[in-house]
């Protein structure tokens, strides 16, 4: 299953609905926020919403997990296949009852395989690989303007970014952003099982950021043991460039952020020169 293609069966029968994610958020009891990542496929949906969104879109569940309408042809080799693999099963039953057994059946399989992957994504959440650094050409889609106060781009920007799979809420006041992970610091250091990287990442966060957000001038980071705050100048200043503005041209992310990124002093010296922290305990 792809939640991408889900996401986008969800998003193509509501707008044929005439429907808004609020509408939709409220007739299947979810917040729009919800909605609006289901139809993004950042997640799936829970197991709860599964029938309620196929009644309320007027879609049916096969085709919400699978991701896509099939035609008629499609549809009838899948049964085929099935009935040829359940055939032991079904031979003994009446020939007007094989097509709801088969349709039955995958319905348990697609169920039950939502739950195994979902199970394993939740289990697994807990001790992470390290997440992937990409240079600033994999975030331009979201660069926007922090007085337009564009949520939904900001949104995806942060669960792009490096510790996206930690809980997390954002606020904005004047010219700060404000995440606040539901983790403490100390315990992500030890998920990652390197501090290094856990510093690396945020220096790289908050540079995309400052990069991406016009009018963005202060980020502050809290967790629930530890806060921590960087200013936009002192970030140019660490780099020795005059504005984030370089940043777009050919190659100059490589030369002149990731370069510096791999280098332990430059992280550590970065970290705990730019990054004001306040013991929040």
């Amino acid at each position: 299953m792809d939640p991408l293609k889900t996401g986008s069966i969800i998003c193509e029968a509501r707008k044929k609905l005439n429907m808004t994610q609020k509408d939709l958020a409220d007739k299947v009891y979810v917040s729009d926020k919800a909605v609006s990542k289901l139809e993004r496929g950042i997640c799936f949906p829970d197991i709860s919403v599964l029938i309620p969104l196929t009644e309320v879109l007027g879609i049916s569940l096969y085709d919400l997990l699978k991701g896509e309408k099939m035609n008629k042809k499609d549809l009838e080799e899948t049964l085929k296949n099935t009935i040829t693999y359940s055939n032991n099963e079904v031979k003994r039953k009446k020939k007007k009852y094989m097509l709801i057994s088969v349709v039955s059946v995958l319905i348990v399989i697609m169920i039950s395989t939502f739950i195994i992957v979902f199970n394993i994504n939740h289990e697994t959440s807990g001790t992470r690989d390290r997440d992937e650094i990409y240079d600033i050409s994999y975030y331009t889609d979201y660069k926007t303007e922090l007085v337009k106060n564009d949520e939904e781009k900001i949104e995806i920007l942060l669960e792009k970014l490096p510790f996206f799979w930690i809980e997390k809420t954002y606020d904005i006041v004047e010219n700060k952003i404000i995440i606040t992970y539901d983790k403490k610091f100390d315990e992500l250091i030890k998920d990652y099982n390197d501090e290094k990287y856990v510093k690396l990442a945020m220096i790289n966060n908050s540079t995309i950021l400052f990069t991406l957000v016009s009018d963005l001038q202060t980020i502050r980071i809290d967790y629930n043991d530890y806060s921590f705050e960087v200013e936009k100048e002192d970030i140019i200043n660490s780099y020795s460039i005059s504005s984030f503005d370089e940043l777009f041209e050919e190659d100059a992310w490589e030369n002149k952020i990731s370069s510096k990124l791999v280098k332990d002093k430059f992280v550590n010296e970065t970290f705990k020169n730019k990054f004001k922290k306040t013991n929040l305990n």
